[in-house]
């Protein structure tokens, strides 16, 4: 179930106990208020049109600043250890181009994956990312750091990382492709664990 839909749950939970509380007090002898003649829709509006403000906080402003900071030392770790280990490999085989460069690579965090790039994809590509992704994190274990994205500018690969509890950085490799339909969906390529030393 996506954020909207739950908050429109709840939403609509709280307007319900509450219009009861109103149906019950309105119900009681003596007088008879104009406003219980109105419609559910007439009354609470905001029942069925989603608020402007339900726009979702990014992880960075609402969790603790110390583990923030730590998690995004972590990440910053795994972004130099990819670079690191494509600069070595660029130099082992002259004929092969560094295959990570940063710049070209966006970091978003764990609890931000959802509203920042799963809730823009169609229904169909959305459900295939989002079980590539629960397969990739499948490989997180006792101690590990929470993982980031790293989408690519293309939004067509992504690496889903994080740090091992011992200092290892873990990278899986996704990359989107299309069906024979046309439709985008997404695989996972392999995974590799980079040593801290690396």
């Amino acid at each position: 179930m996506n954020k909207k839909l739950i908050t429109g749950i709840t939403t609509l939970a709280a307007v319900v106990i509450s219009s009861t509380v109103v149906y019950a007090a309105n119900t009681t002898p003596g007088t008879t208020h104009t406003d219980t003649a109105r419609s559910f829709t007439e009354k609470y509006p905001a029942a069925l049109a989603p608020e402007a403000s339900s726009k979702p906080v990014p992880y960075k402003e609402f969790s603790d600043p110390h583990v923030y900071s730590k998690l995004e030392s972590s990440w910053t770790k795994a972004v130099q250890a990819l670079h690191t280990k494509a600069s070595k490999e660029a130099n082992q085989d002259t004929k092969q181009p560094a295959a990570f460069a940063q710049e070209q690579w966006n970091l978003i965090a764990g609890p931000d994956i959802e509203a920042e790039f799963e809730s823009k994809l169609s229904r169909n590509e959305a459900s295939s990312f989002n079980e590539v992704f629960i397969t990739a994190t499948r490989g997180l274990k006792p101690g590990d750091l929470m993982y980031a994205l790293l989408l690519k500018g293309n939004k067509a690969e992504a690496k889903v990382v994080w740090q091992r509890a011992n200092g290892d950085i873990h990278v899986s490799h996704l990359r989107q492709s299309k069906d024979l339909h046309g439709n985008a969906v997404w695989s996972l390529l392999g995974s590799e664990e980079i040593p801290s030393g690396e």
